[in-house]
């Protein structure tokens, strides 16, 4: 018995193969972002979704040791279609994986699409709430590293978060600031000070950090309908809140305020 061999068949067959593999590859996609923190990851993921037009059923919230889930689904006629992201913290930033149930030819896009979606997500970044009108409001927001590029400064590898302080007194009274009345702290309770000049020096370089300098927020005195903006910059982590104290210069006493991230 002889057997014939079909280089037609042969040609379709690798062909098929590669289309099955080129699908998988493409309803799955993770993209690793240094510099950016878990929590701000999760909101740039869900935003992605929903702007891929996707409904959310299901979100928990990334930890350090155990990745923020999202679970959605999308209607086109008659056919649903499904989709899981996870992000998960990382010494230097957040892992992003998005896999999707889709199938066919038409749907080997979707791993150019979510990443290109991302990154349209992640530059629209909402703006920062507005201060109260009365008392003494402080914000603290975590920053990504790339938003220094333009001071020719690349933190997104250097294990640094900055992260951008308000401070905003609308009081008669007038407050002390200083940097040492300022902490993160991790999920697990850990309390991280400002890294000083000679801990940012060691992590970026002197040139590096004598550009920053300009940025960072120095010990100072918070006058009645005053403003105090800046940087402080801390190893990079991932934090779950932050907790200022402010001398009340009249009184001498401290009053502490917690911001949850």
């Amino acid at each position: 018995m002889r057997t014939r061999h079909n280089p037609r068949s042969g040609l379709w067959l690798s062909t098929f193969s590669l289309l099955l593999l080129s699908g998988c590859v493409a309803r799955h996609v993770t993209l690793s972002e240094k510099g950016l923190t878990c929590a701000e990851a999760q909101r740039v993921a869900v935003d992605t979704v929903r702007r891929m037009g996707y409904t959310i059923s299901e979100t928990t919230k990334a930890t350090p040791g155990t990745p923020g889930v999202i679970v959605a689904s999308r209607t086109d006629g008659t056919s649903t279609r499904g989709l899981m992201v996870s992000v998960a913290c990382t010494t230097l930033g957040a892992e992003v994986e998005a896999k999707s149930d889709q199938t066919g030819l038409s749907d080997l896009n979707f791993a150019s699409e979510f990443r290109r979606t991302f990154e349209a997500a992640t530059a629209n970044r909402p703006p920062p709430r507005p201060p109260a009108a009365s008392g003494v409001d402080v914000l603290l927001t975590p920053e990504r590293a790339s938003s220094f590029a333009d001071l020719g400064v690349d933190l997104s590898a250097a294990g640094v978060l900055p992260v951008s302080v308000r401070i905003t007194n609308h009081t008669a009274r007038t407050y002390r600031f200083g940097v040492k009345g300022v902490r993160l702290q991790t999920a697990t309770g850990e309390r991280v000070a400002p890294l000083g000049n000679d801990g940012l020096t060691s992590q970026i370089g002197a040139d590096a950090a004598a550009t920053l300098r300009q940025k960072v927020l120095h010990d100072s005195d918070i006058a009645p309908n005053a403003t105090l903006t800046g940087f402080l910059f801390f190893p990079f982590n991932s934090y779950a809140r932050a907790r200022v104290e402010l001398i009340d210069k009249q009184s001498d006493e401290a009053e502490g305020f917690s911001i949850e991230f």
